[in-house]
């Protein structure tokens, strides 16, 4: 991919000796980044490796760092958001900064407001065709034509969501633009559109950091690599200088195999299909599902593929009670007829959901990674009135090993661990509960890759226990890997069921096609 840079060939951006602590930990050790003008520069490491806090400290939100960052040749202080944002850097974080109650159209102009007249007191007002009209005009320039201006926030699906925080990032006009990880909850034609997006602003001279576990995007889209690993930087790399084996042995410092049928003998392996723990026939749940009939089995993983907006989480949360009441349908649990109705009654029924945006559903971020881990069974663990704190404590400790969850202590916030020790702090939520059925809606979205594997590993483990698993995945490859049988959904109905010997690309091919 060519580069259309300055004909000065100086940095836009350069990053120098950046040192940043948390309590009892050193995320970044002298750090070293640059970025030239028109590059798209990819920025990759395994969860923890420093690559958000880094561009959290370029966009302001942690201003206590030490170093020195330059824009063109001009020393700045990037001590808060507004700092980075006159400085023209504009960051997109995997934690959107949206205000849910207003439209998409106030969010994409929030602090750009365009105004007109004078009111009594000598202030403008809003203009509000024109706002909604510069909103709209952006969606369908960006080909995010699917998202209405007039919508609120709140009722967006997390892939429109962050769709919209795009739009709001590039409305800012910035020079430089950081992605962490904005494909995370896209489908693959809004991927591939955001492929053309990224390089129509690289050809306008744009400069734009891209952090991406999906490391066939950075070679896709990427100039150069930085790689990052335990808070340094080990490596910078032209892209066509690397292949992707090359590039996962410099992110984790060793080789990794992939591609193959991840594998623990498991129940149905043993002795053939376990008996069905969930049978669903005829489900309809508030027009988005319709007649889905399906068999899960004790002992297996069982996949769901789709788009984006195919039924797949509306599937995962009619069956876990999310929504409330389904409309019609039989669903026999463990031999008994079962009435979704609350998540408190599935939980006691025997079934657990890691959720698909795990920071809003899954965490409860200000709070230390103890408290995350025993939500769901705190109960368990009162003895007469009290809470039996040694119980509790030899417990999250057995979950942290279990799991390999990194952390300073059991005590720190969960919202300061990286993104892959994030989500094994929910799924030893739920594994604390001892779930019959554990259904995953994007288990791995921003793990890096060998936290995916360990994870991977760990639900095969699960079921050769005798688990029953839902997969709900957006990767063919990890569908195909780690599952016994796919179905896969379109417009809210099952459409496909594909055995456990298919390849990525006939789930892709399944996915995409027509029915």
């Amino acid at each position: 991919m060519s580069t259309n840079r300055d004909v000065s060939n100086q940095p836009v951006l350069e990053m120098r000796s950046i040192v940043k602590r948390f309590p009892g930990v050193l995320a970044l050790d002298k750090v070293d980044f640059t970025l030239m003008p028109g590059e798209v520069h990819g920025l990759v490491g395994a969860n923890g490796a420093g690559k958000s806090t880094l561009m959290k400290v370029l966009g302001g939100v942690y201003g206590d760092y030490r170093g020195q960052i330059l824009i063109g040749q001009n020393a700045c202080e990037m001590r808060s958001p507004r700092e980075a944002q006159e400085h023209g850097v504009s960051v997109i974080h995997q934690e959107f900064s949206l205000v849910s109650t207003l439209t998409v159209a106030e969010n994409i102009v929030l602090g750009m407001e365009p105004r007109r007249g004078t009111g009594m007191l000598g202030k403008a007002f809003l203009d509000w065709p024109r706002l909604r009209q510069q909103a709209a005009s952006l969606l369908d320039e960006l080909g995010f034509d699917k998202v209405d201006p007039d919508s609120r926030v709140a009722d967006l699906s997390v892939a429109e969501q962050q769709l919209v925080q795009i739009a709001k990032a590039i409305a800012a006009d910035a020079r430089i633009l950081v992605m962490d990880e904005p494909t995370a909850r896209l489908s693959k034609a809004e991927r591939d559109e955001l492929f053309r997006i990224i390089d129509r602003l690289k050809h306008a001279g744009t400069s734009i950091v891209y952090i991406s576990h999906f490391l066939e995007e950075v070679f896709q889209v990427a100039d150069r690599v930085t790689v990052m690993r335990d808070g340094k930087v080990v490596a910078v790399h032209q892209v066509e200088d690397l292949d992707r084996r090359e590039l996962v042995r410099l992110m984790l410092g060793r080789d990794i195999q992939s591609g193959d049928k991840v594998r623990v003998p498991s129940a149905a392996d043993k002795a053939g299909m376990g008996e069905a723990v969930l049978s669903v026939d005829g489900l309809s749940c508030n027009g988005k599902l319709e007649g889905i009939s399906f068999k899960l089995h004790r002992g297996e993983v069982l996949g769901i593929a789709g788009l984006v907006g195919s039924g797949r989480t509306d599937l995962a949360r009619a069956i876990f009670g999310a929504d409330g009441a389904v409309d019609s349908g039989n669903i026999v649990l463990k031999g008994k007829t079962y009435h979704p109705k609350t998540p408190r009654k599935a939980v006691r029924s025997g079934i657990a959901l890691l959720p698909e945006d795990r920071k809003q559903q899954g965490l409860v971020l200000v709070r230390p990674v103890s408290d995350n881990t025993m939500l769901a069974v705190a109960h368990k663990l009162v003895r007469g009135l009290f809470l039996d704190h040694r119980a509790r404590h030899r417990e999250v400790h057995s979950m942290i090993k279990r799991l390999s969850i990194k952390c300073a202590s059991q005590d720190v916030s969960v919202g300061t661990l990286s993104g892959g020790n994030q989500q094994k702090v929910v799924l030893a939520k739920w594994l604390a509960a001892s779930p019959d059925i554990l259904i995953l809606d994007q288990p791995t979205a921003g793990v890096d890759v060998g936290t995916k594997e360990e994870i991977y590993v760990f639900l095969r483990r699960l079921a050769a226990a005798g688990s029953a698993l839902i997969m709900i995945s957006d990767d063919p490859e990890e569908l195909s890997r780690v599952c016994d049988r796919i179905l896969i959904m379109r417009r809210g109905r099952i459409v496909q069921e594909l055995g456990g010997d298919a390849a990525s690309g006939d789930v892709l091919t399944a996915v995409t096609g027509d029915y």
